[in-house]
């Protein structure tokens, strides 16, 4: 007892000397000078020495949620990284994780909604900064060019102030202007082993959408981009690995749409309903992995984000084991010859 008694002012002294101390400039520096080293010396992650497919949620919501990310998916091997989409908060996440930005070989739209193209430029800038050798590619449907002129247009003072500032040979001028890519469904590109085949959404009145399936070495995953469940999405996800697909909670959308009604905000009620018509209600993706041969399906483009436990449980409801609810800063790891789908948490 009486050594509990002393103990405890010797720990308060402790922590008084500890406070003072960190009002010491000297001492301030000293713990400025660690983090940042610690900081440089983090880097983009690396790929694991066995090869595999890895994809990682850079953006799991769609608008209908609060504090994730909108739309952003990335397709990494130890020789390709490509981005699906690009919404509003991807970027930060796509730093959080550590990506190579420095050799982002393209970006694929799936349709031209804000919550899928906000961030553009800031994946542009973003991977210019870290020296990609050619210019960013933004691969999309019909309309892509019109998106990719506008935000060369719009941030061309941007890019005009940062090469005057850090100079030409850091920034060279033709990697700041990006290029615009139509293309058709079917084979998007064969790089290497890895293909990208683009596939007709359902989206209506949006049109054309497509969704992506990517194919490495017998490993496979699907992206939908916003999409209904159609004969498309089953045929283009049967075989396939992984399928993220864009998730509607009918019983969570109809509760908020009746509680915004029911206050007067007859207005917010009737878009917060309108989307119930064209993205993917969960009843239909179970449906949907019963019909086609999917090893899992990962529920992204959230609508809505659930808040909290319960709400995730409603998300999930009905929901085979081989399904999974995805959150910002999620990561699946699908090694070369193998089935095993590792699903990392953030």
């Amino acid at each position: 007892m009486k050594k509990m008694l002393l103990l405890v002012p010797a720990l308060a002294l402790i922590l008084v000397v500890g406070r003072v101390a960190l009002e010491i400039p000297a001492v301030q520096d000293a713990l400025l000078a660690r983090g940042a080293a610690g900081m440089a010396l983090q880097g983009d992650r690396t790929q694991a020495a066995n090869d595999s497919l890895r994809v990682y949620v850079c953006g799991s919501a769609s608008p209908l949620g609060m504090d994730q990310a909108q739309a952003c998916i990335a397709v990494v091997t130890p020789d390709h990284f490509y981005l699906i989409d690009s919404g509003a908060g991807s970027t930060q996440n796509i730093n959080r994780l550590r990506l190579p930005t420095g050799r982002l070989q393209g970006l694929l739209l799936t349709h031209f909604h804000s919550d899928h193209i906000a961030e553009i430029y800031e994946v542009n800038l973003g991977s210019w900064v870290n020296a990609r050798p050619a210019p960013l590619t933004v691969y999309g449907p019909w309309g892509v060019q019109e998106v990719v002129k506008a935000i060369n247009e719009g941030y061309r003072m941007d890019r005009l102030y940062r090469i005057a500032h850090h100079g030409e040979a850091l920034l060279a001028p033709e990697l700041g202007v990006l290029a615009a890519q139509p293309i058709l469904v079917g084979e998007v590109l064969r790089d290497g082993d890895l293909k990208i085949t683009a596939y007709m959404a359902e989206h209506p009145p949006i049109h054309p959408a497509v969704g992506y399936r990517i194919d490495y070495r017998g490993r496979s995953v699907v992206v939908s981009g916003d999409s209904n469940v159609s004969a498309n999405t089953v045929e283009i996800a049967d075989g396939a690995d992984l399928l993220l697909h864009d998730a509607l909670s009918l019983p969570m959308v109809t509760a908020l749409a009746s509680s915004l009604e029911a206050n007067g905000r007859s207005r917010q009620s009737k878009i917060v309903t309108d989307v119930i018509d064209y993205h993917a209600s969960t009843a239909s993706l179970i449906e949907l992995s019963a019909q086609s041969d999917v090893g899992m399906v990962a529920y992204y483009h959230l609508a809505p984000v659930p808040p909290n436990s319960i709400a995730e449980s409603v998300f999930m409801r009905d929901a085979p084991d081989n399904f999974v609810l995805t959150s910002d800063l999620m990561w699946f790891e699908l090694p070369i010859g193998s089935d095993q789908i590792i699903v990392n948490q953030p």
